[in-house]
């Protein structure tokens, strides 16, 4: 017979004490890799670790979690993929950490791994020891890390426009093919984990694991848990995301995407032909004021060509534009015009 979750929660040790839980405690440990490398762990966020034990609806976290954090010339690391950057081993209570390794989604701190993969020590707590499948284990362990952003989001619509599939079973297959199934197997994974949050509320994923350790079968576990068969839970989760199958491809076609950057393109161009208009008659008016502002005497004018005074009076305030001078127009105590003879 199936319980709700409200009556499941209520069921849980302690739940109704009220205690606030605390973090398990950390056993760190230096494995061929630069000491300094715990630095960038100190201090370990607590509250994060506490949000973690309630997120999987412990009240006791258990023993200490040795934390590992092997060097590259390590036995262990050369028997561990390179785009792995840490693991768990929740039978050991043990998580392994390699620090000089480059970070690949979904985690983007030495710190975030640190997060995810004990929140697969509690989950595995949580769960006392029953299988827990592996997107659901990843997805949980992802939510614990981080919250959810714009990343997620990217990683999700590309998942939908390579067509990726979406029912759960599909995703532990692509977590055991390797670097490039396993990102997208963490996006879906991930989305779908906070699906069933956001569906039938944050507490739903402690409900799913109490009723796990008590029953042992998954998807039983998941429906006494939710009130909702798994595969109704995928299906409303895959037709959420049907709208984003309508507008993702049409927006990473390769013709919305020229013609985008036709577009900026040519407002680039307009811009660029306003501005230079508007310098242009900004030159135009500074000439102007400054030739309004020049004043000749009358000496001055009796030193121009009959002609060149005219244009002056008229107003022109370039005589070189209207009169060619002659050598004889020249007085004798002047030099004469640059390239003329006296």
């Amino acid at each position: 017979m199936r319980r709700s979750l409200l009556v499941i929660l209520l069921l849980m040790p302690g739940a109704a004490a009220g205690r606030a839980q605390s973090a398990p405690q950390l056993e760190f440990e230096v494995l061929g890799a630069d000491v300094k490398a715990q630095s960038r762990l100190s201090p370990v966020n607590q509250e994060q670790l506490r949000a973690t034990v309630r997120l999987v609806g412990l009240e006791d976290p258990g023993g200490a979690v040795r934390v590992v954090l092997a060097g590259e010339d390590t036995d262990v690391a050369r028997a561990t993929p390179s785009w792995i950057a840490g693991f768990a081993h929740p039978p050991a209570d043990t998580v392994v950490l390699f620090p000089a390794r480059s970070l690949r989604y979904p985690h983007d701190s030495l710190e975030a791994v640190l997060h995810h993969e004990i929140a697969h020590i509690l989950i595995a707590r949580a769960a006392g020891g029953q299988p827990v499948p592996r997107w659901f284990n990843e997805g949980l362990a992802t939510a614990a890390e981080r919250a959810w952003h714009f990343e997620d989001g990217r990683r999700l619509a590309w998942a939908l426009v390579r067509g990726s599939p979406i029912t759960m079973d599909a995703l532990d297959a692509l977590f055991a093919r390797g670097n490039g199934h396993a990102t997208t197997a963490y996006a879906l994974a991930s989305a779908f984990v906070r699906h069933v949050m956001d569906t039938h509320g944050p507490l739903a994923p402690a409900a799913i694991l109490a009723a796990q350790r008590e029953e042992g079968s998954f998807p039983v576990a998941f429906e006494r848990a939710t009130g909702e068969r798994l595969d109704q839970a995928e299906r409303r989760f895959a037709a959420g995301l049907r709208s984003w199958e309508r507008w993702v491809p049409l927006a990473t076609s390769p013709f919305v995407l020229w013609t985008a950057v036709t577009l900026l393109a040519l407002y680039a161009i307009r811009v660029r032909i306003r501005r230079k208009a508007e310098r242009r008659l900004r030159w135009d008016e500074e000439e102007d004021e400054e030739l309004g502002d020049v004043e000749l005497s009358p000496a001055d004018l009796d030193r121009v060509p009959p002609d060149g005074a005219a244009a002056l009076q008229a107003g022109t305030g370039d005589p070189t534009r209207d009169h060619a001078f002659r050598a004889e127009d020249v007085p004798d105590d002047e030099p004469p015009p640059i390239g003329g003879r006296r």
